[in-house]
């Protein structure tokens, strides 16, 4: 009896090793495991204060930047409901046999399964608001005023203002000319390895808010390996040579000048330039170069990208993708050829729109008489809207069921 019971133990162990073992892949396969990961409940690891980078380090990268101006970002994350893991558990029979962690979430039917947007909103890199959109509404309008504000004054959250020049022979009638646009590595500060980096991102992504359509740099740094061209620090002819290969219209290069950081006194020195070149003729387009000391962070990041923010500002205004004027408003370009329409997601508290009665959720049909629906491109439709500083915007707004138009008196755009 005594070795039977023995025998019997031994199995069990055996089964529960298996089950052990088992388990993980099975869970995963049932989802339990990508609802824990992607559970809303992440966002209990948040607190103010935090930097931009604790932020990343405790809850990852976002699905999606929803806004980034140099100094607000908003980022949005697809989470699923805290206890959404139980119903995978209780729906595992089903969905491990439709495909499982391989085609998960599309094949967990059963539960209906749904993961809803999140909001992170930083000011100057720092944490200021999160939460479900319409739930931290508020708090965001006011994260935005605090964003917004161009002041000399030295206080938490307010950033000087940068000396910032930018000009060149590229207009309104030349832009078009331009499709597709590469940034190269920039030359790095010395003394500051890979700040040279942390500054073309900056400059790619906040090209891509002009529309311009920009190389990714995955084909890019493919482009160099085949040709064996080597552009961590290249001269302009190697540059203007990989810009042809790419099939890029115009490069931008530039230099990381000064990047220094004083911890100890929580303040930071910028300095910075870039060129836009064509490729095809070396005609210099754009030049600009900007310089920031900040004696209230020591976060020269978030000056760099203030920085490039200013400077293509003017190079937006010069080229008609962006106004000299701004109402205080993040909208998204919505529909199709039939039926286009902005869909406004943000508004500034005690901006030019927010003044003028625009709201959350108000839907645009048309700027100064002219419908979105007409519209061929979304770089189109932004000129449709554009405006100019001191001017005002006529705005035929869709309300529920309401039609109205709201005048809007635009504001100076910040750097211009």
């Amino acid at each position: 009896m005594q070795s039977f019971l023995s025998l019997c133990a031994v199995r069990l162990r055996e089964v529960a090793l298996v089950i052990a073992a088992m388990a993980p892949a099975l869970l995963s396969g049932c989802g339990v495991g990508y609802t824990i990961v992607k559970s809303e409940a992440k966002l209990d690891r948040l607190s103010v204060p935090m930097t931009k980078a604790q932020v990343l380090q405790e809850i990852g990268r976002p699905d999606r930047i929803l806004r980034d101006d140099g100094r607000i970002l908003v980022w949005e994350y697809s989470l699923t409901a805290r206890r959404q893991w139980l119903y995978e558990i209780a729906y595992c029979p089903i969905s491990v046999w439709f495909g499982g962690c391989i085609l998960y979430p599309f094949t967990n039917f059963a539960s209906d399964q749904r993961e809803y947007p999140h909001h992170v909103v930083l000011v100057d890199d720092e944490l200021c608001a999160w939460g479900p959109p319409a739930a931290i509404l508020q708090r965001r309008r006011v994260c935005v005023t605090a964003g917004g504000m161009t002041s000399t004054r030295y206080g938490r959250g307010v950033r000087p203002e940068p000396v910032v020049t930018g000009n060149g022979p590229i207009n309104r009638e030349t832009i078009d000319q331009y499709h597709t646009m590469a940034v190269m590595l920039f030359k790095d500060a010395d003394g500051a390895p890979g700040t040279g980096s942390r500054v073309a991102g900056i400059v790619t992504n906040l090209m891509l808010d002009l529309d311009v359509d920009m190389v990714e740099r995955s084909k890019l740094d493919e482009v160099l390996k085949e040709q064996v061209i080597q552009l961590t620090h290249a001269d302009d002819a190697d540059a203007l040579e990989a810009g042809k290969l790419i099939g890029a219209h115009a490069i931008i290069v530039g230099e990381v000048q000064q990047w220094e950081r004083r911890e100890q006194e929580r303040a930071h020195s910028v300095s910075l330039t870039l060129r836009m070149i064509d490729v095809e003729t070396g005609l210099l387009l754009f030049s600009g170069q900007g310089h920031l000391t900040d004696p209230t962070t020591d976060d020269p990041e978030g000056s760099a990208r203030l920085i490039v923010h200013r400077m293509l500002a003017r190079f937006g205004a010069q080229t008609g993708l962006l106004g000299s004027g701004q109402i205080g408003v993040s909208w998204e370009l919505q529909g199709d050829d039939v039926s286009r329409f902005y869909v406004v997601k943000e508004l500034g508290s005690e901006t030019p729109a927010d003044k003028a009665g625009l709201k959350v959720g108000d839907r645009i049909i048309a700027c100064n008489g002219a419908s979105l629906s007409e519209a061929r491109t979304e770089r189109e439709a932004k000129r449709f809207c554009q405006v100019e500083a001191g001017q005002v915007l006529q705005l035929n707004v869709r309300r529920a069921d309401q039609l109205l138009v709201i005048a809007v008196t635009a504001e100076k755009r910040p750097g211009l």
